[in-house]
């Protein structure tokens, strides 16, 4: 006896099954909200998280040098969003500031941080050009040297590889 298939079970096998595709992006703890960002940029203001702890105790070193740079400390009260995902330090040397592990919320003028930024950027690329130049002054024509590197720097997300 011939096995028979009905129409109905031959239409499903035929028809592709559309497969649900699933993604799981693990969550930034350090994500600084896009309203909060916009509210401190309408105010002049740019924000950066800020080490303060290395190993378990406090990291005065860095914490003093990014003072003198000009960061200050955001409060809870100015950014209430952030209070209830971020733990807010009740005693201690940084009582009263937002932290998520060991690194706090702090703030800076905008125009500050810009002409802080282009400053590293040029000595950075002083650096480089003078490397540059010492490696090409060292060039022989029996044994010529080819300067064709190229360096990017890239920041933000991590990046993403497919499995």
């Amino acid at each position: 006896m011939a096995r028979t298939e009905s129409r109905s079970s031959q239409e499903r096998e035929s028809q592709t099954r559309e497969e649900t595709t699933y993604t799981f992006e693990e969550e930034d703890a350090l994500a600084i909200p896009e309203e909060v960002s916009a509210r401190f940029l309408n105010q002049g203001m740019v924000l950066r998280w800020i080490r303060v702890q290395l190993r378990g105790a406090d990291d005065y070193q860095n914490v003093g040098k990014r003072q003198r740079d000009g960061w200050v400390f955001v409060t809870p009260d100015e950014v209430p969003e952030m209070s209830t995902s971020s733990i807010v330090k009740e005693g201690g040397r940084y009582a009263g500031t937002v932290v998520r592990g060991d690194v706090a919320l702090a703030k800076m003028p905008e125009g500050r941080a810009i002409a802080r930024r282009e400053h590293y950027e040029n000595k950075a690329n002083e650096l480089m050009n003078a490397v540059n130049s010492q490696l090409m002054s060292n060039n022989d024509s029996r044994m010529p040297i080819y300067n064709n590197s190229k360096s990017t720097v890239s920041r933000g997300k991590s990046p993403k590889f497919q499995d």
